[in-house]
This record gives C-alpha cells, structure tokens and sequence, in this order.
C-alpha cells in the first residue's frame, strides 16, 4: 500500500511520535485509506508546554475522552501511553517553550479499505516558540456561519474547514482574527479562540448552547473568574455586545489570553484591559503550578 509522507512542514519539530515509536518527521508514513484522511474523520487538541513540561494534560485528555465518545474515534491509546509519549517527545525535541498537538486519525471506514488494522493513528507533533509579549488583536466579524447544533457541534476536529476558510478570509482584510455567527446570528467565538468581553464589571462569554467549544483556557478563565469574584455570564448575544464592550479578550492553547484592540471600526484601549489584565496574571501563575504539569 502507499502511504502518505508528512515531512516538510516547516512549523515541526524534527521528531514526531506516531503510534508507539518517536520518529524523524520524514520517516513517518501515514495509510492514505485512513478515515481520518479520506473524509477528516479525526480529533486533535493542542497543549502548551512551559520550560519542558506540559500543562494541563488531564483537562485536555478529559476532553479527549468525551469527543472520542461523540465522534466514534476510538483513542487507541491509553492515558498513561499518552502522557509517556508526550513527555518522551518533549523531551526528544529539547522542547523548553511551545506547544504539542495530539491528532487521533480515525482507521479504514467506508468504502475505501487497504491493509490497515489499527482502530486509530495516534500522532503527536511538538513546535518550539520564541517567547514574545503578545500583541493587541484586530478583529473583524466572519461572513461564515456555524451550526449551533449536529452531532459534532462543539468538538475540535480535524475537518474544521469553515473555522479555516474564515480565519484565511479575515487575514486576506488585514484582520488577525475572526468572530465567527451561528445561524441565528449569535456570536460564537473566534476562529481559533474562545471570545470575552467586560462590560461596567462583568465578564461575558458565549454559551456552548451557541455551538462554542468548551476550550481549556476557557475553562481556567471561568475559575479565576470565581476566585476574583468577578460575574461571569455565558448566554447568546448579538454583535451589538462587542460594540457596547470596554474591553474584549479571546482565549486559546495558542494565544493564551489575547486582548482585543479593535472589531471593525470599533477601537478599543488595550491599555485599559483592566479584567484581562488581571486574568493573563493569575493564568500565568496557574502555569507555574507543578500540579498542573505533565
């Protein structure tokens, strides 16, 4: 059978774990047959890595498991294969500053079969990043609408071609980022990112209801939330909210807690981003934290 090559990708690290072996980037083949090739048919989640260790491994293996469950991707690896293979690939990769991505590619389906036994490809990649303060966002608001409900309706899969064609359709307007509607207008979150606003002193999100993915920074944002006592409300809302908000943040593995300068022709004072200001100090502790380290 001919198997597909996934080198050349400039944003990996040189070795890649792939089942159960670390190898070169080069050497690793994947079955073109696979359903997570043929249709997208796979689930990923991408995890930070902070001076060689990684965070937050249990909230996104949880997550994991749940998707697994929704989707019909079986994980074919057990947690605690899982966690020596991303520590033994950091470690590999001399990863100090970055990020790992697992990706679960869904075994033979359909009509297309080859030789394939496995359930599932388990693939982990790692990227080093330089560390760099970031920089205020421009926003802009997608012409692409998302389901707010389906059976893969808040799960991070592989075929999220919508959330691509509006991230590459915002880019091409000069925009960083994009929020993303749902069919009933509803904001959602961004592209790539879970979406905040402050308004007087409370703190706004989109419900999951809306078709959000319940992301993990997400998640901590929510607990730090409770243990500043600040108010937190989750619901629907229209666009009309970014507009009447003081300050807007959004919130991803990747970005971390990103503040917002502008949406469209609204400007905003990042300087002035008082709550997230506070949220980016208290998550940065939480990354200090050994208990939340692999």
């Amino acid at each position: 059978m001919n198997h597909l090559n996934i080198a050349n990708n400039k944003n990996l690290d040189h070795l890649v774990y792939h089942n159960d072996r670390i190898l070169d980037v080069s050497d690793v083949n994947i079955a073109p047959t696979l359903a997570g090739v043929l249709y997208g048919w796979g689930l990923f989640t991408t995890l930070r890595i902070y001076d060689g260790r990684v965070f937050a491994f249990e909230h996104h293996w949880e997550r994991l498991l749940k998707s697994s469950e929704k989707a019909r991707v079986p994980l074919s690896i057990a947690v605690d294969a899982m966690k020596r293979g991303l520590r033994d690939l950091v470690a590999a990769n001399a990863v100090k500053q970055g990020r790992a991505r697992i990706t679960i590619l869904k075994g033979e389906a359909g009509s297309w079969r080859g030789a394939s036994a496995r359930e599932a490809d388990v693939l982990i990649f790692t990227a080093s990043d330089a560390a760099r303060p970031p920089a205020p966002l421009a926003l802009t608001v997608s012409p692409y609408r998302v389901l707010s409900s389906g059976p893969l309706t808040g799960i991070k899969r592989t075929a999220m071609i919508e959330n691509l064609l509006a991230y590459d359709e915002a880019r091409v307007r000069s925009f960083d980022e994009a929020v993303l509607l749902n069919e009933r207008g509803e904001m959602v979150g961004a592209t790539a990112a879970n979406l905040f606003w402050a308004q007087g002193d409370e703190l706004f999100t989109p419900s999951l209801a809306t078709g959000a993915i319940a992301g993990i920074t997400r998640r901590f944002v929510y607990d730090i939330a409770a243990r500043a006592r600040l108010h937190l409300v989750e619901g629907s809302f229209p666009t009309q909210r970014l507009l009447d908000a003081r300050e807007v943040f959004l919130t991803s593995t990747t970005r971390e807690i990103a503040i917002v300068a502008s949406y469209d022709v609204k400007q905003y004072a990042p300087r002035e981003a008082n709550i997230a200001r506070v949220i980016q100090r208290r998550f940065r502790e939480l990354t200090r934290d050994a208990k939340m380290l692999l």
